[in-house]
């Protein structure tokens, strides 16, 4: 299994164009992009990055949501040798700041505006003596003018940059938290996400018909190489979904006849949940990837008796090594929901004991991961390299799990007390860091609680004087992404402490139950 024989990520999609044509390979609101579009309008943004500069080695940051001119952007980025470095559009200036100003970005594609987004107070606190430069995506008038300024440059220079490509240039640099709060940038390259996502179509059993709706954010690896990448690889039809509306993924679903619907738990719930669900055809869909949060057995069941699937699949992994394993066609609802599959071609997956020996059958232990996608390292990071990949190349996932007799992992929790919100990684020692800066707050603890929508959610203990719970999580949804803010604030007089004067966490969580919080609905 290989890349297909393209040393870039741009070059496959650009090479289903030279094919595909007329087809439509991208349907956003009232815009429908056939290939030969798709293709010009990449070519017409590389140019227009060409002529500002850009070329091999750069960065340039996209903060926006799903959209037909995100993809051209992205592909066009990666087109001229750059790298792309998406970030969270629920993100605040201060957060999206780190992101620009690691990455040394020399180009900053937002669409300002949305969901309060800020790009020019991003740029200010981002520490960059040459600030990037920015090109604001909504309203045709600035997208025309940016596409606008490449055109004396010749197709021909484009395609020679293209061609100068190689399978080990980067083609993204993609954020991802650690158990410490900092964000780390990891290194992606063209021939090893182009392996990955065509081993993601083969095991998923996509075919050129389909039609995929992407709600997924495409600054994650879900909505990325899990979403608009493998449809356009596979030559199928991508839509795009900004914000994620139960109702409009009904009426896209049977207006557009969608077959494949990938996303977290919390989607399905949703849609399965709305009062008019019964009213819309979803007849169409046949194929579905899940993951990123707990997955209750019965709504694997409820997703294929009423929405009419005809397979599920689970997936686990990471930023740091894209998909390490699925579940197979011939695994069953049970084993869908409780296990996260077996190791993919190209992946070693074991669980192993805290001096790195493997553990037997059925016995917990932490999941590590070896194989063809685990990263170099993280940029600029040698230490957080060190701690997370071992001397022998397993990577450590900080999850712990274990393994069965047939090769199924299941997950039974998070070694680095990570909490997953509709998706959604939260780090408590980020937002305890964050919330420490109140005045009123001494100290903070971030435990996450069960939730029916969104699988869980965050809940802090806080010590301190004068605390007012609600007017504490209006300061923290000031400052942070939503999915990262309490939805519940606890004042305690002292923490409870374990015996080697931590914080126990276990102690914690019993409070919140006693005080019925974060109970399912």
């Amino acid at each position: 299994m290989d890349a297909g024989g393209y040393n870039s990520v741009p070059a496959a999609v650009l090479a289903q164009a030279d094919t595909l044509l007329n087809k439509i390979a991208i349907v956003d609101g009232d815009v429908r992009l056939t290939y030969a579009a798709l293709a010009d309008l990449i070519g017409q943004a590389a140019k227009s990055m060409i002529a500002m500069g850009i070329g091999p080695g750069d960065r340039v940051v996209l903060w926006a949501p799903n959209s037909s001119r995100w993809i051209v952007a992205a592909l066009a980025t990666q087109s001229v040798g750059a790298a792309f470095v998406p970030i969270n559009t629920r993100y605040k200036p201060a957060e999206a700041a780190f992101p620009i100003g690691q990455t040394k970005a020399k180009l900053l594609i937002a669409d300002n505006g949305f969901m309060g987004l800020d790009a020019a107070a991003a740029l200010e606190l981002c520490g960059l003596e040459d600030r990037p430069r920015l090109v604001d995506l909504p309203g045709d008038g600035a997208w025309q003018a940016f596409l606008a300024e490449g055109r004396s440059v010749p197709e021909s220079t484009w395609r020679h940059a293209l061609a100068q490509i190689e399978p080990d240039d980067v083609c993204d640099i993609m954020f991802t938290s650690g158990s410490t709060g900092r964000p780390k940038a990891v290194p992606h390259k063209h021939g090893i996400t182009v392996r990955q996502t065509l081993a993601t179509i083969r095991q998923n059993g996509n075919v050129a018909d389909d039609r995929y709706l992407v709600v997924n954010p495409f600054f994650h690896v879900f909505g990325y190489t899990g979403g608009w990448l493998p449809a356009l690889l596979v030559g199928g039809t991508v839509y795009p979904m900004p914000i994620f509306d139960a109702e409009q993924a009904l009426q896209l679903v049977e207006a557009e006849r969608i077959t494949y619907f990938p996303g977290p738990p919390t989607v399905f719930h949703s849609i399965l949940e709305h009062s008019d669900f019964a009213k819309y055809d979803v007849s169409s869909l046949r194929l579905s990837l899940t993951g990123a949060a707990d997955v209750p057995v019965e709504l694997i069941h409820r997703m294929l008796k009423e929405l009419t699937f005809d397979r599920i699949v689970q997936a686990y992994g990471m930023t740091e090594c894209g998909t390490a394993t699925y579940t197979l066609p011939s695994d069953d609802p049970q084993t869908v929901a409780t296990t996260i599959g077996v190791a993919c071609e190209g992946f070693e997956v074991r669980v192993v004991d805290p001096e790195n020996h493997p553990v037997g059958v059925d016995e917990p232990g932490e999941i590590v991961v070896r194989g063809y996608a685990v990263m170099d390292g993280y940029l600029d990071d040698p230490d957080a390299t060190a701690a997370t990949i071992d001397d022998e190349g397993w990577l450590h996932t900080g999850d712990r799990g274990s393994v069965d007799e047939t090769g199924h992992f299941q997950i039974l929790g998070r070694i680095k007390d990570m909490v997953i919100v509709g998706g959604f990684n939260v780090y408590p020692a980020e937002v305890e860091d964050m919330m420490r800066e109140h005045p009123a707050i001494q100290d903070a603890a971030i435990i996450g609680l069960p939730d029916a929508r969104l699988g869980e959610i965050v809940c802090a203990f806080v010590v301190g004087n004068g605390l007012e719970p609600e007017a504490i999580i209006s300061w923290c949804r000031d400052r942070m992404a939503n999915f990262k803010v309490p939805r519940h604030v606890v004042p305690l007089e002292v923490f409870p402490l374990t015996g080697s004067n931590k914080v126990s966490k276990v102690d914690l969580r019993q409070i919140a139950q006693d005080r019925g919080l974060g109970v399912p609905d």
